[in-house]
């Protein structure tokens, strides 16, 4: 077998030449099976909380607990009002306790009092000016306006009274303007005739 082997370079021995291109072969392959590749291409390392949210979950638990409980507490009203004839429930007796209402009706009486006292103050005080006085000044101011006017003071209920002086004249149009004839022989107004 050796002498049908076939080398690469001239040697002087077939048989020990195939010996050492096996050995070196063999040994070829050992390292290419024992080779760790220099990519990892294996999957990455997978966590359990990023797969199983356990918040999440926890919060779906609650919000399922919580609709559970208002469905049992709605479903015992309701088989009470079934067993019974029903009660009216909208009463509410909670009296609301503001903390600082005394302290508001306090200083609501004490507003109260001072405007009492404001206004009989201000009954009680005399006024500066005399209606009278006014009135006697009014009445100057009258007369001396009726002096001083061209027209009496109640002209214009007068003139409505009376009535309406512009169509008093009731003359046809043709004692103002002569007619003419024009070239058709119809009569028109000419007023500069």
């Amino acid at each position: 077998m050796h002498r049908s082997y076939n080398s690469y370079n001239p040697v002087a021995s077939k048989l020990l030449q195939k010996r050492w291109d096996e050995n070196r072969f063999d040994k070829h392959r050992r390292h290419v099976d024992i080779a760790r590749p220099e990519i990892d291409s294996s999957p990455p390392v997978t966590f359990m909380h990023l797969h199983l949210k356990l918040k999440k979950l926890q919060l779906e638990e609650e919000r399922l607990a919580t609709i559970e409980r208002d469905n049992r507490i709605l479903l015992e009203k309701m088989s009470n009002t079934m067993r019974t004839k029903g009660q009216l429930d909208n009463k509410n007796d909670v009296v609301f306790k503001s903390l600082s209402r005394g302290r508001r009706e306090r200083e609501m009486l004490r507003i109260a009092k001072e405007n009492m006292n404001m206004l009989k103050r201000i009954h009680n005080k005399k006024p500066a000016i005399s209606t009278e006085k006014l009135d006697k000044d009014w009445k100057q101011t009258l007369k001396l306006m009726d002096n001083i006017s061209a027209f009496p003071e109640d002209w214009y209920k007068k003139e409505k009274s009376q009535s309406n002086p512009s169509f008093k004249y009731k003359k046809p149009l043709t004692d103002f303007f002569p007619f003419c004839t024009n070239p058709l022989g119809m009569q028109i107004c000419c007023p500069l005739a």
